[in-house]
């Protein structure tokens, strides 16, 4: 929802009293949207996201079926109010494909968009998944695709110099998994081949919304860039992390399993990365790395790919960015305000956590002088359908949040507590 009666009121109290926004944020604000109503053709999205790999596959464009659409949507039920919608999101990792495939894909999820009416938020990240790019980040297996010892440069370093460039990293959502090393996020050479898929995919999808009849623009809610954009977490590196690799190169029951541990900062009390993309950038070459720096790979990361979407004719309310590394204790992680950009509206993770209990969020966006913003992942701590449809009420209504996208359809299909909630939720008025 967007601002309350009560809200507002309590805003105009906080300028009488000298404590609230000044002038130059209230005239950004009206530009960013504060006077636009939601509507029938701007509304309010809850998206329900498909699991990729699990029904559908990105190299496999056949997989995206009626059925894909169909089962939750009829689910929850195809409902909406005036200002608020459901829809499904589909996640396309455009450095981890064939582009023929992707862009097949992505023409089938456009044309089931229109076909079923219903609303489709497009993901495309290039940083968790390139193992469709070994050209960028092979620079040790001479008897594999894309080998080149240069390539050291493409990836992250646990010191300063090539000569520390990582070959493994290591993820976990939901359990540990070896995954290929941690991009280095200010590589040029890196940005030139993603720059290149992304403004592929992105100019087709200002295509297909410029195409949309009038009275169904509610179909294009935007795009989403990056995927919990950040150094090390989604992509951590266990001390001498390269060795597991080397002597166990197919068996993982060897690898630590301690994982991150977030109470002791923002490596999670393991090897901090970003000495590579620091170097690439030109903005560090010795000390060790620290949180401002991470924090400033990562901002500066999203306002490159939200400039290549600003390349294609994507408006700044049609593009929203998606930052990771904000968890408590907050002192010790990243800021809200990373995923903040000219470009873009800014986008996070909410696991079972409240935007008005989310550290400095408020703060952040305060002092950028934005109020839109979206979750960019979310799902609530609840239970019960009333529960469900508080958590969904709560989250829209934090200042001008454009959509929630729940993290999966496929973990919550069997829940009738959510699903209930949902379209509880959906079926009510944004104020």
């Amino acid at each position: 929802m967007t601002l309350s009666r009560r809200e507002m009121m309590t805003q105009f109290i906080g300028l009488a009293m000298g404590l609230s926004l000044s002038a130059s944020l209230l005239k950004r604000g009206n530009a960013a949207g504060v006077s636009e109503k939601w509507s029938s053709q701007n509304p309010q999205y809850v998206f329900l996201n498909r699991m990729p790999g699990v029904e559908w596959d990105q190299n496999r464009p056949e997989t995206i079926r009626d059925s894909v659409f169909e089962e939750p949507m009829k689910a929850v039920g195809m409902l909406h109010s005036p200002t608020r919608r459901l829809g499904l999101s589909f996640i396309l990792s455009y450095n981890d494909s064939k582009m023929d495939n992707l862009e097949q894909t992505l023409d089938a999820i456009l044309a089931g968009s229109l076909k079923n009416d219903v609303p489709v938020l497009i993901v495309l990240d290039g940083e968790n998944w390139w193992n469709g790019t070994p050209e960028l980040w092979n620079w040790w297996d001479r008897s594999k695709p894309g080998y080149n010892p240069q390539n050291t440069e493409n990836v992250e370093w646990t010191d300063w110099g090539p000569e520390n460039a990582i070959k493994i990293s290591w993820r976990n959502w939901g359990k540990q998994i070896r995954v290929l090393p941690q991009p280095n996020l200010g590589s040029p050479r890196f940005r030139q081949v993603s720059k290149s898929k992304l403004m592929r995919l992105a100019k087709k999808l200002k295509q297909w919304s410029d195409a949309l009849p009038v009275d169904r623009r509610y179909l294009f809610p935007g795009v989403k860039i990056g995927w919990e954009a950040c150094v090390g977490i989604n992509a951590y590196y266990y001390p001498d992390g390269n060795s597991y690799l080397e002597k166990y190169p197919d068996d993982p029951s060897h690898d630590p399993q301690q994982g991150l541990n977030m109470a002791k900062g923002f490596a999670g009390g393991l090897v901090p990365l970003g000495y590579a993309a620091l170097t690439s950038l030109g903005w560090k070459h010795d000390g060790p790395v620290t949180l401002e720096d991470q924090e400033r790979i990562t901002r500066n990361y999203l306002e490159f790919i939200a400039s290549c979407c600003h390349q294609t004719g994507l408006p700044r309310n049609r593009v929203f960015t998606h930052a990771g590394g904000q968890c408590q204790p907050w002192s010790l992680h990243y800021s809200y305000d990373v995923a903040i950009n000219e470009n873009s509206y800014p986008g996070w993770s909410f696991y079972f956590l409240s935007p008005r209990n989310a550290g400095d969020l408020r703060k952040s966006l305060r002092k950028a002088e934005m109020v839109d913003w979206c979750a960019a992942e979310w799902l609530p701590a609840a239970n019960t359908a009333e529960e469900w449809r508080n958590a969904i009420d709560d989250t829209l209504g934090f200042l001008r949040c454009h959509f929630i996208s729940v993290y999966n359809w496929e973990g919550i299909r069997k829940n009738p507590g959510a699903i209930q909630g949902i379209g509880m939720a959906i079926a009510e008025e944004a104020n």
